[in-house]
């Protein structure tokens, strides 16, 4: 037989020999044996079952996600001398009609077809009748709702499957984690399977992530990956309207150059057209969102750039992996710009209106999934760990790399030092600050309240009366929201749009919530947090009052004012262990300054103190008073229900 094999090989299919587990996925298949196939893009999956389907000389049917892809392999087999067949809605009823006589009349070649013509009940009955030897699933992890494709089509194959015969399967997918391959296997119910993972690493794509503040700048940086880059590009945006944007600022900046667009609103002719013409320009550039990409086949791909964020790890390994199928040398270019992930945010919000059946608790599962692997792709961006590593840990591949070229290992700029306990405590802060908001306001608010802003819409929302006012006031707002972003970066909080109308708001996450308590230290990746981004003063004339001013501003206290200074440093040490509490949060030292300068006698004083007001005099004032030796009125119970509702 493996004369056979090779001799196939070599006289239809043009190949010298096989890569690397390819000989066993077939060998597996020739047995008879369902079989899970996940290979890297550009790995040879399709041969896997195209090579089996001549010989055993049955129906193979192969449900495909995409026309341009079954169109793709279809020309292929044809080319080869492969009996082919396509079966999908863009054929005219007539053409439909022709191939399904065919099939009645005893075609042994390969179909391929929708996962939607599969849900069609005469279908499955044709199919029945005439008998198939093999099923192939292509792009299987469309299966799972924990894969980054889910299409609930494909969540019926397995019925399908069972109501043709279960005839042997082969299931074939680039991107597949563990939950992932659990869900094809128990979907599809392939019996006692071979399984296959041929490894995820692709040691001829070089990966960087180059973090942008802009989309002048991140245009600017396009051009430049283009102009050094006279091969094939592929140019991912994340929305139509962002395709149609960037397709027409590279027209106008490169007008000797093919670049072409493709998204789902254009007319499927126009699609095809911009498709072939990218297959057969050497130097085509493709402006596209991620629809384009599955049935393109092109090798000599050298550069695969991501204009804005992707929603997965799963999705930016499939679509970056088109680069360098030939296994020459490519780049992976993500254009990082942390405001991005409000797209993605709105995406995971309309997920569960393709499935009207679905019930709340499952579209709240696949929400809480698809923000899981949201955040592990913005840690992945905003990372400073080796690029292919965080890749491969991600698919759980072991792989050993040598002499990798990402643009961390280029820069060497590996964090591995634990943070300073400065660093901790300005992290902290911003966390408190974040939580204060309660997920209602966006980066901009907190940088506002953390400040110490001024601003009407400070004052009108209170915020000049919440304990984390201005705990950050010695640094710029500018200086402040950078840090935010390094935060949300690092995975502690995260933008979400709850509303869908692209007004973002940032809200902790669990780790988040876990550092900002103390339970945890922050994460390693933020120890430069104080050092890459240059702390602004404010200047004086920011200032509008001497009581807004940086403490190393204010004139020195008197021995007396000292004194008291201390005496209120020691109660707020006390409230902070009592309630458990950073001391920041019951107040900052400028605050304690101004009540020591002060001296307040009554609650009425206290609260005209700049950085205490009603809801912190309710909370802590009682304890400042006695500490200055002022004896307080007693507490009614009234007053004390309040407060604790308060803290």
């Amino acid at each position: 037989m493996s004369d056979v094999v090779l001799d196939l090989l070599h006289q239809r299919f043009g190949l010298a020999d096989f890569r690397p587990s390819q000989r066993d996925v077939i060998d597996a298949i020739l047995d008879a044996r369902d079989t899970l196939c996940v290979m890297p893009t550009g790995a040879g999956k399709s041969l896997c079952y195209q090579l089996p389907a001549v010989l055993r000389e049955k129906l193979t049917v192969v449900v495909s996600p995409l026309i341009s892809l079954m169109a793709d392999q279809h020309r292929l087999m044809r080319d080869r001398a492969i009996e082919s067949r396509i079966l999908n809605s863009s054929m005219s009823p007539d053409q439909q009609r022709h191939v399904l006589d065919e099939i009645l009349a005893g075609y042994s070649g390969l179909l391929y077809v929708s996962p939607e013509r599969c849900a069609m009940p005469g279908f499955k009955e044709l199919l029945k009748r005439v008998g198939v030897g093999m099923l192939a699933i292509d792009e299987a992890h469309c299966i799972s709702q924990w894969g980054h494709d889910f299409r609930p089509e494909y969540a019926q194959l397995g019925d399908f499957r069972r109501g043709i015969g279960n005839p042997t399967t082969a299931a074939l997918t680039a991107t597949a984690t563990d939950d992932v391959r659990a869900d094809i296997i128990r979907l599809l119910h392939l019996h006692e399977p071979a399984i296959f993972i041929t490894g995820f690493d692709r040691p001829n794509l070089t990966y960087a992530s180059l973090r942008m503040s802009g989309d002048n700048q991140r245009d600017s940086a396009l051009q430049k990956l283009l102009h050094d880059t006279p091969g094939s590009v592929i140019v991912y945006a994340s929305t139509r309207r962002a395709v149609d944007r960037v397709h027409a600022m590279l027209a106008d900046a490169m007008p000797d150059r093919a670049v072409l667009r493709y998204h789902a609103g254009m007319d499927a002719r126009d699609r095809t057209e911009q498709q072939h013409r990218f297959m057969h320009d050497p130097s085509a550039v493709a402006v596209a969102t991620s629809a384009f990409g599955m049935g393109i086949n092109k090798p000599d791909v050298r550069l695969v750039v991501h204009f804005n964020l992707p929603g997965t790890i799963e999705q930016y390994y499939q679509e970056a992996g088109r680069a360098g199928r030939d296994g020459l040398p490519a780049r992976c270019v993500l254009l990082y710009r942390p405001a991005d992930r409000a797209t993605q945010d709105f995406f995971i919000q309309q997920l569960g209106r393709d499935n009207p059946n679905a019930s709340e608790k499952q579209i709240a599962q696949r929400k809480q999934i698809a923000t899981d692997k949201l955040d592990l792709l913005v840690s992945y961006a905003a990372g400073h760990r080796c690029r292919r590593r965080m890749i491969l840990d991600y698919f759980g591949d072991e792989t050993d790399i040598e002499l990798c070229a990402c643009d961390v290992c280029q820069r060497g700029d590996f964090i591995e030092a634990d943070l300073d306990d400065n660093t901790a405590l300005v992290i902290r802060k911003i966390l408190s600050g974040i939580a204060r908001l309660r997920g209602r306001f966006g980066a901009g608010a907190v940088a506002d309240l953390l400040s110490g802003s001024e601003a009407e819409r400070t004052l009108q929302q209170g915020w000049n009366q919440l304990p984390t006012y201005g705990i950050l006031a010695e640094h710029s707002r500018k200086t402040i929201r950078l840090w935010i972003d390094r935060i949300m970066e690092a995975g502690l909080a995260r933008q979400i749009d709850p509303d869908g109308k692209f007004m973002p708001v940032v809200d902790l996450s669990a780790v988040g919530v876990e550092v900002m308590r103390g339970a945890r230290r922050p994460p390693a990746v933020l120890a430069d947090l104080l050092h890459d981004i240059k702390a602004d003063r404010k200047s004086s004339r920011d200032k509008k009052s001497s009581k807004s001013s940086a403490s190393h501003d204010e004139p020195p206290l008197d021995p007396t004012a000292s004194d008291r200074f201390e005496k209120l440093r020691a109660a707020r040490a006390e409230l902070a262990r009592s309630k458990q509490l950073p001391a920041y949060v019951i107040a900052h030292d400028r605050t304690l300054r101004s009540i020591a300068r002060d001296d307040p006698h009554d609650i009425q004083d206290l609260e005209r103190v700049h950085g205490m007001g009603p809801m912190k005099v309710k909370l802590y004032g009682r304890a400042f008073l006695a500490a200055l030796g002022h004896a307080p009125p007693p507490v009614t119970s009234h007053e004390t229900d309040d407060a604790v509702q308060d803290a």
